[in-house]
């Protein structure tokens, strides 16, 4: 790439301002990781991408070369030349040696994989021409697609946030009052389609995208976008390749959209948006159902979904420092926009869950009712507050625990108000947000199915305190949330100036998942209760050949090691078996200061409380995680500082997390307790209270304590 350019640029037109220019520079990073997990399978804290490996400890640094050409007025190159973190620690000494035949985590391929041996590589890589006419510019390379729109087309950052390519034309007309957009952008074989993938061959995947704009005054402007990809295989059948082989459609997705916006000078701004969304993947090619709980970046089978949008903003209109921020939005369940924003985008006004509970389990472990299923993220998760995006291949890998947590808002719908008052030195600003979902059926809103023949990959499925970020459909859901949130920041005239900030967050969340006594999975009387075997015959069906019982089984008869007899678990013979109510309340307090011009730091209190019921043991959260009921009452302490040194950056978050959950999982069920097996498996105590769920894992009755510490320094310079 540098002898490319260098040959572009010879030295004796450098020095000339009408020729050819090269500028290079560059930025160095480095980070530091610290942590009590004492993982160290990467130099990132989070990672659901097999091999990758994450970690909370280690130090590794990366190099990045920024390369701008001007080869003319009307052409300009832009390259990167970039190194990553992923395995490469000081402590791989370069990256020698290493097992190029074993898994490669935390750095032991070395030399052999280029996760692990300090590899360079091109990204980022465009030429711009501006020829002067018929269009403005034309990009053909390296883009983040952020002139687009995260509904439809958005930033996908995967590590980089410019790892898409595409060929992209933009154009203007009558004084630029007409704008518009034309691009043709491969698609990313890696999980742009059913089963995170695009199948075998890629090389001819694309989405082709359009959008304009007409702004016939300041106060008014309307424009529409489409997007269309086009996921194709060759066709098995054409055995004859005398004539070449013909291409069949795998996975086609279109989106199609109409904005207008009304802009009453600085005081009013009304913004509205409908979109479209067409779905449709091949039932041989692809996967035809999911199951429960399986995985995809997009549905199965042909869906059509809507989805709208209605923003305003009253930007003080009586004076008094008040302003007021509103929107209504709907985003339908069968939604779906393959080239979404994955995350660095935040499409609800809410501020929506909170990354600290982002899985399952009470420590954010995903599976964790399982042997060697620990928490990746950590007890803290995310110290960020969450964004909100309209797919459901929701990206957070390759983060750290102080960077923006993304969820998914698929099937949201309902309201949201924003009060900011401002007077001097004071800033408050309050939040009131009812959400009820599209997704609230029975039997993922078809009955006439069984549950395992489904078109929604259902990922972690919604238990747990949190909302499980890439989580939109669970098989029954009757769900309401309402979000009630306060925020205030204060500087007080002391000194420099000290900032006191504050927060207070409410959620109420209430599912009912089954509310129809047909889908109960045995008939009443199935379970007699005392030490009678239940009678497994006794099967509830729904609608003919379908019924429940296959996801919720009747217990066993057992006699625990005190003596005791009794079920296994409780029986699902009750609607409110599976139901789940959530009070979640934080409170926030903290302070900073600037020390020096250079110096900025701050510290802050936050205080969880969850009272969470997420159903009982018949219904034990799904039987894949660990059950999160009962009470949690979580502390986090965060320290930041800032330090500028001559174009050198340094940077420093030091959390810590502590806190306890009593489990309440209801009766109707045999106590266990722990053998050996299970106490080697699970790293619960010899003899320590639980029971054991319908597919074998371990929930345990104990009291739980955590104590989670962890930190991210870095020293960013440029040059």
């Amino acid at each position: 790439m540098l002898s490319v350019a260098a040959g572009l640029v010879p030295g004796s037109v450098m020095a000339q301002d009408s020729g050819p220019k090269l500028t290079i520079g560059g930025t160095t990073y480095t980070k530091y990781l610290w942590g009590n997990q004492r993982d160290q399978g990467a130099l990132y804290n989070f990672s659901t991408v097999p091999g990758e490996g994450y970690g909370d400890n280690g130090i590794g640094t990366e190099l990045e070369l920024l390369l701008n050409a001007k080869i003319s007025p009307q052409v300009e190159v832009n390259g990167r030349i970039h190194s990553r973190f992923n395995q490469n620690f000081w402590t791989n000494f370069g990256g020698f040696g290493g097992n190029a035949a074993g898994p490669c985590i935390a750095g032991d391929c070395g030399e052999f994989d280029p996760r692990s041996n300090q590899y360079i590589k091109l990204r980022g890589m465009s030429v711009t021409l501006r020829p002067g006419y018929l269009i403005d510019s034309a990009l053909i390379g390296a883009t983040d697609l952020g002139q687009f729109d995260p509904f439809v087309i958005g930033r996908v950052r995967y590590i980089d946030r410019d790892n898409a390519a595409a060929i992209m034309v933009q154009g203007s007309n009558l004084d630029r009052k007409i704008t518009w957009d034309a691009a043709r952008i491969s698609l990313p074989r890696l999980w742009a389609g059913p089963g995170f993938s695009t199948g075998a061959f890629h090389a001819r995947d694309a989405a082709y995208g359009f959008q304009a704009k007409y702004t016939p005054t300041e106060m008014f402007d309307v424009g529409g976008i489409f997007q269309y990809a086009n996921d194709q295989e060759v066709r098995a059948e054409d055995t004859n390749l005398d004539d070449g082989r013909d291409l069949t459609p795998r996975y086609r997705n279109g989106v199609g959209g109409l904005k207008a916006g009304l802009h009453m000078g600085s005081w009013l701004d009304v913004r509205a948006a409908a979109y479209t969304s067409y779905s449709n993947a091949d039932p041989i090619l692809t996967p035809k159902s999911f199951g429960v709980g399986g995985y995809s970046a997009v549905l199965a089978g042909h869906h059509t979904d809507q989805t709208y949008m209605l923003n305003a903003s009253l930007n003080d209109p009586l004076d008094v420092g008040l302003s007021l921020n509103f929107q209504l939005f709907s985003i339908g369940s069968d939604y779906v926009a393959v080239m979404a924003s994955r995350r660095e985008a935040d499409v609800l006004l809410t501020e929506g869950h909170d990354g600290s509970f982002a899985f399952p389990g009470p420590s954010n472990a995903s599976y964790g009712s399982y042997s060697g299923n620990p928490t990746r993220i950590g007890y803290g998760g995310w110290s960020s507050e969450s964004q909100q995006v309209a797919t459901i291949n929701v990206d957070n890998d390759f983060t750290d625990f102080d960077e923006p947590f993304a969820e998914t808002a698929i099937g949201w719908k309902g309201a949201t108000a924003n009060p900011v008052y401002t007077n001097g030195a004071l800033e408050v600003g309050g939040e009131y947000s009812f959400i009820t979902y599209n997704t609230n059926w029975q039997a993922y809103g078809s009955a006439d199915k069984a549950l395992g023949d489904s078109q929604y990959p259902g990922t972690e499925l919604d238990s747990g305190v949190g909302h499980n970020y890439r989580t939109a459909y669970q098989p029954f859901q009757d769900k309401k949330t309402h979000l009630i949130a306060l925020r205030a920041k204060y500087v007080v005239d002391v000194l420099k100036g000290i900032d006191v900030f504050g927060k207070f967050k409410y959620i109420h969340e209430n599912d009912k998942r089954m509310n129809d006594p047909r889908f109960l999975p045995y008939q009443q009387g199935a379970c007699g209760g005392g030490i009678a075997a239940c009678d497994n015959s006794l099967v509830n069906e729904y609608s003919a050949g379908n019924s429940t019982s296959g996801l919720y089984g009747n217990p066993n008869v057992i006699t625990n090691s005190q003596g005791d007899s009794g079920y296994q678990f409780k029986p699902f013979d009750n609607l409110a078996d599976d139901d789940r109510v959530l009070d979640y309340t934080t409170f926030t307090a903290g302070a900073g200061y600037q020390f020096t011009d250079d110096l900025y730091l701050s510290a802050s209190y936050s205080k969880f409380f969850a009272d969470l019921l997420d159903g009982n043991t018949a219904f034990q959260a799904y039987g894949n995680h660990e059950m999160a009921s009962g009470k949690h009452n979580k502390n986090q302490i965060l320290v930041k500082a800032r330090y500028i040194l001559s174009g050198v950056e340094f940077g420093l978050e030091g959390q810590y997390a502590f806190g306890t959950f009593r489990p309440d999982f209801g009766d109707g069920y045999v106590v266990q307790y722990a053998d050996d097996t299970i106490a080697a498996d699970h790293k619960v105590a010899v003899g320590s209270r639980g029971f054991t769920g319908r597919n074998g894992g371990w929930n345990s009755l104990e009291e739980r304590n955590f104590d989670h510490m962890r930190v991210k320094a870095f020293m960013k310079a440029q040059f």
